[in-house]
């Protein structure tokens, strides 16, 4: 770590409970800093029961790992900083390296790459890839769609959870269905049970079966297939104070409307409107729908 620390590194550190969301954020947003800064970038992925896959299972990215002991290590010469980045300044600038401990989005500079951007680039490993592109030619066969994303496992985040009831997305889907007949879901839902029961007793929804246990390396790889099947959704409903819809939105380049729990409820949905993804692993490039 050594001759990395004396060129000037940034390494971007992820706890053991993190998810997702604030991984993927975490890390390219401190790589598009480290970038802008001329420093080497690594990064702290603990993996294990909490969290099974490393990055590099779930996406082609080469970047450099360090263990998360060496990080609390060198935290004692280098002391963990934030998201905000109130702390960068020439003083700064001159030690060797910066540790970046946080799970919210890093503030960066407007010089900067944004990280979604980044991830919108990220290349799926084949597992997923293969997924996502067999579950929407067979399922989805490039019609437009409403992607519905339920948060209901008892790990999520409490706020979530809270704002969020399975009994919302239930009543919110059948309105739909009443307004605009024919509609129809994708549903992503971390309790298989919930997704299996919705999708039977909602006319017109479908979603991933068998994804594996619970943040396991199978499950999420599936959970990451999920995310680019409501990336290809013409409209979202989807569970407040998640980072794991943010996925799904950056994905089609902030494009997707959205509607939470807390938000008011739009008079009737067109999910045809932004029109239907040409590759379902670049949700971000659609074409129209032919008007009948």
């Amino acid at each position: 770590m050594s001759s990395t620390a004396s060129r000037g590194a940034v390494i971007a550190y992820n706890g053991y409970d993190s998810g997702l969301g604030n991984r993927v954020r975490v890390v390219l947003g401190a790589q598009s800093l480290a970038e802008l800064e001329g420093r080497s970038f690594a990064y702290v992925w603990p993996t294990g029961k909490l969290f099974g896959p490393r990055f590099s299972d779930l996406w082609d990215f080469p970047g450099r790992t360090v263990p998360r002991a060496v990080s609390r290590l060198l935290a004692h010469r280098y002391p963990y900083v934030d998201a905000s980045l109130d702390w960068l300044d020439d003083g700064k600038r001159r030690e060797r390296l910066w540790q970046i401990r946080t799970g919210s989005e890093i503030q960066l500079p407007p010089q900067a790459r944004p990280w979604a951007e980044a991830y919108r680039d990220l290349v799926p490993v084949d597992a997923i890839a293969e997924a996502v592109t067999r579950f929407s030619a067979d399922e989805l066969g490039g019609e437009p769609y409403v992607g519905v994303m339920i948060r209901a496992h008892a790990v999520s985040h409490a706020a979530t959870r809270a704002t969020s009831p399975v009994e919302w997305f239930e009543g919110r889907m059948r309105r739909m269905v009443e307004q605009r007949p024919g509609t129809r879901f994708f549903v992503s839902c971390d309790v298989p049970e919930v997704q299996e029961r919705i999708c039977r007793t909602i006319p017109g929804c479908t979603g991933q079966l068998d994804k594996g246990a619970y943040n396991s390396v199978e499950g999420v790889r599936s959970a990451v297939a999920d995310v680019y099947l409501l990336a290809g959704a013409g409209y979202l409903l989807g569970p407040h104070f998640s980072s794991f819809l943010h996925l799904a939105q950056h994905l089609a380049d902030d494009r997707i409307p959205v509607e939470t729990a807390v938000k008011d409820e739009p008079p009737v949905v067109d999910p045809a409107a932004l029109g239907v993804v040409e590759d379902p692993l670049r949700p971000s490039v659609r074409r129209a729908v032919p008007i009948p």
